[in-house]
């Protein structure tokens, strides 16, 4: 009899595109893990222990005009964080007023000095962001690597923002007991962690900002939701150490001011509410009929100063008669009344 032949089993093999797959899906999910763990840690203590000791200042003058002297000013500590702001200083009195630590868009201080009108009672420091990379026109790869210094500087403005304090306190102009962090824009979102992490700020205004830097990042991404979904989570995870919703209610019993606009699509309505919900008493909320912070309408600048003004007197932060707001006549120029 001739013998049987038995068909020969062939063990199936993973394919290597499969296996590629595979651990592609496991490398990210583990990224995510690690991603979601890292933004639950408390980073109160971590931002208090990079505050370090002014070692430097460097002021040079630019400007005196209707009673004010303007100048740049260079501050560097001992760990080697360094920041510029401008500073304007009433030169017609001998008294000590409040100061204005103001948070501002990117490069903008100056400007905001200059906006703001005639402050007479009030010294204004208008701080920069300690990051000397370039900032605009990026491309993917340009922004890809410049990732680690942003995320440095986004952390470091919290012990830059001290810096700030400790030389307007070693002012004879300034007032120890009024010092008022101001803040708008992409300073509203990196102020309440300064504020809770320095107690000797007297009080936080926050125009036009909100929590939740995730959707903060997806309402401004105009790609398509491939694209901004993994965007939005890894700026959340970039910027996890100063999330406004963990730090605004420590700014309490310290007096708060929220000022937002109604037609600002750059921060969401929900962002806004979970930052107002989060802060506690003593918080002042308002809104105006305006879009997010639209620096080249004089309007504009006139009805956030009334209401900023409005409020500092209010909480007798401020003395009456310390600002004088900056009308514009029909030509766009400025006169003061």
């Amino acid at each position: 009899m001739g013998s049987v032949v038995k068909p020969t089993r062939h063990t199936a093999r993973p394919r290597p595109v499969l296996i590629l797959f595979g651990l592609l899906g496991l490398l990210t999910l583990g990224i995510y893990l690690g991603g979601e763990v890292y933004c639950r840690r408390d980073f109160h203590d971590h931002l208090r222990s990079l505050r370090g000791t002014l070692d430097q200042v460097q002021e040079t003058r630019l400007d005196s005009t209707a009673g004010h002297v303007i100048s740049e000013v260079l501050l560097r500590d001992d760990r080697e964080v360094s920041v510029i702001g401008h500073l304007k200083v009433p030169t017609d009195s001998e008294t000590r007023h409040p100061a204005l630590l103001i948070l501002g868009g990117v490069r903008t201080g100056r400007k905001t000095i200059d906006y703001l009108g005639n402050t007479h009672g009030v010294v204004l420091f208008a701080l920069d962001y300690p990051y000397e990379g370039k900032r605009s026109g990026l491309s993917t790869l340009e922004f890809l690597s410049s990732l680690p210094s942003m995320r440095r500087a986004v952390i470091n403005t919290v012990p830059a923002a001290q810096l700030a304090v400790d030389y307007l306190l070693s002012r004879p102009e300034v007032d120890p007991e009024r010092i008022i962090l101001t803040s708008g824009s992409v300073g509203a979102i990196l102020s309440p962690a300064v504020a809770a992490c320095d107690s000797r700020i007297d009080a936080l205004v926050v125009l036009f900002g909100g929590g939740d830097i995730s959707s903060l990042i997806r309402a401004n991404l105009d790609r398509p939701a491939w694209m901004t979904v993994p965007a939005a989570w890894l700026g959340k995870v970039i910027t996890a150490p100063v999330e406004p919703l963990r730090y605004i209610g420590d700014v309490s019993p310290r007096p708060t001011f929220f000022l937002n606009g109604t037609e600002d699509l750059g921060f969401p309505v929900d962002s806004v509410r979970l930052l107002h919900e989060a802060a506690r008493e003593p918080k002042t909320i308002r809104w105006i009929e305006a879009g997010h912070v639209i620096i080249q309408r004089p309007e504009f600048h006139e009805q956030v100063t009334d209401e900023l003004v409005a409020w500092l007197l209010e909480n007798e932060l401020v003395p009456p008669d310390a600002w004088v707001r900056v009308e514009f006549s029909d030509n766009g120029q400025e006169s003061h009344p």
